[in-house]
């Protein structure tokens, strides 16, 4: 019995080192770009392991590269991965969470940024008994949309379970920065907060009450730093300890950079825009500096956007947007040549182009956006309405029809606007039917949306 046991521990031994061969093979596959390779590796091991939180978040990894690197259809994967997706809603309502998990990672295999079945398949895995692959799940996809409140709550949430609380807490903090309001979050960072400081203030290694005083402000120091939402006491009185710092040394660019964060917080942006330009005299060849103040100088230039249209005055409003959009225009046009192939500054600068009427020179930049599976659908909702301001009905309607198509139908704020646009081409060709027909989906989802109701009545009327 003893050497069956010794062979049966050896025979684990080896599959273990197997395993991890099998995942350093997947890695490198990733790294090479042979994305296809990889996702079938991935998908071995985790048919072994399907636990394994390293292989399901590579796998993860690798099927997001696969995205950028050619844009699934979204069409594509509803026809042929639909029954999937149906597999996995009638495994769950029969709590086989492990058939339902299976299905949704098929389905995924085809449309990979589907953010509803990356959830679903999240869910899923810890219900069935798979909490590493949960986080994995969670945790990508928090990564790869930072807009995603759930993912990052979740994240947090089981990044706390296993005791990981500096990483739990920075979940927590992207969460809050998605919503600043979300008690959950907030609750927990309350929570973690605390443990994570009473874990770092020292007891067990405190020679004296002083190191141990010592060792706790500096902590708080430390928790607030990490913070993205404080209360107004506590920026008030981190402002003080940051301002009486910079009046000991005038050169203290930290201080002057945190106390920048401190007045944003604050919504004190000519306070903050003061810091960093202070910051910056001292560090002239900063890139990130100088793009910080600009992005302060552009919020202060919406700022006055948004009281002259508070005060009713149309002229104001309409210099303050122009001076807005060239702002936008040459602070992205620099990064843009700065980084000619991050494929989001380009969104930003062909919405700028456009918003300053220059729809030739956002169609360029729009066209090329567009390949950024994350921007493709906004982008594409731009690009349509800078080929309708040139008279171009045909290819307008085309990028709304595939923006709508890859957003997955009229539901959230973008299919409602490219509904409401693909409408409004209609009315304009005199096809009142599919105008009404635009309209009308619309309102079976949001009956106040702008004038859709009105809309709709004015061409039952004609």
């Amino acid at each position: 019995m003893l050497a069956a046991w010794i062979r049966g521990v050896a025979k684990q031994h080896d599959l273990l080192m197997d395993l991890s061969k099998h995942l350093e093979k997947a890695e490198e596959a990733v790294k090479r770009k042979n994305y296809a390779f990889a996702v079938n590796l991935y998908g071995q091991l985790l048919g072994l392991q399907p636990d394994n939180g390293a292989a399901r978040a590579g796998l993860r990894t690798a099927l997001f590269k696969k995205a950028e690197q050619r844009k699934p259809s979204k069409a594509i994967a509803v026809v042929f991965g639909g029954i999937h997706l149906l597999f996995a809603k009638l495994s769950t309502t029969l709590r086989k969470h492990g058939a339902a998990a299976k299905s949704l990672e098929r389905y995924l295999a085809m449309d990979p940024l589907d953010e509803g079945a990356n959830l679903a398949l999240a869910r899923s895995l810890e219900r069935a008994g798979f909490p590493a692959s949960a986080l994995a799940v969670f945790r990508s996809w928090a990564a790869q949309e930072p807009r995603c409140l759930e993912a990052a709550r979740e994240a947090g949430r089981l990044l706390y379970a296993k005791g990981e609380l500096q990483d739990a807490l920075a979940m927590y903090e992207q969460a809050l920065k998605v919503d600043p309001r979300d008690q959950d979050a907030l609750r927990a960072r309350k929570n973690l907060a605390a443990e994570g400081a009473l874990k770092k203030t020292g007891i067990e290694t405190a020679q004296s009450s002083r190191d141990l005083i010592k060792d706790k402000d500096a902590n708080k120091r430390l928790e607030r730093a990490q913070r993205l939402q404080l209360t107004p006491e506590e920026i008030e009185a981190e402002l003080d300890e940051v301002e009486a710092r910079l009046a000991k040394s005038t050169e203290d660019v930290e201080a002057m950079l945190r106390a920048a964060e401190l007045y944003e917080m604050r919504r004190d942006l000519r306070g903050a825009l003061d810091h960093l330009e202070r910051a910056k005299a001292l560090r002239p060849t900063d890139a990130s500096l100088a793009a910080r103040v600009a992005d302060v100088r552009i919020k202060l230039q919406a700022e006055l956007v948004q009281q002259a249209e508070s005060r009713g005055d149309a002229a104001a409003a309409a210099n303050a947007r122009r001076v807005l959009a060239e702002m936008r225009v040459a602070e992205f046009r620099r990064r843009v040549a700065v980084n000619p192939t991050d494929l989001g500054f380009r969104f930003e600068l062909g919405t700028a182009l456009f918003e300053m009427g220059d729809a030739d020179g956002a169609i360029a930049e729009l066209q090329q956006a567009a390949k950024d599976p994350r921007k493709a659908t906004d982008a594409q909702l731009t690009l349509g309405r800078a080929f309708r301001s040139k008279g171009l009905a045909d290819l307008a309607r085309v990028q709304f029809e595939k923006a709508l198509a890859a957003a997955g139908g009229a539901s959230g704020r973008l299919g409602k606007e490219l509904l409401y646009e693909l409408g409004g081409l209609a009315e304009s060709a005199g096809d009142r039917e599919t105008a009404k027909k635009h309209y009308s989906a619309i309102l079976e989802l949001d009956w106040s949306y702008r004038d859709a109701a009105d809309r709709v009545s004015r061409l039952q009327k004609s």
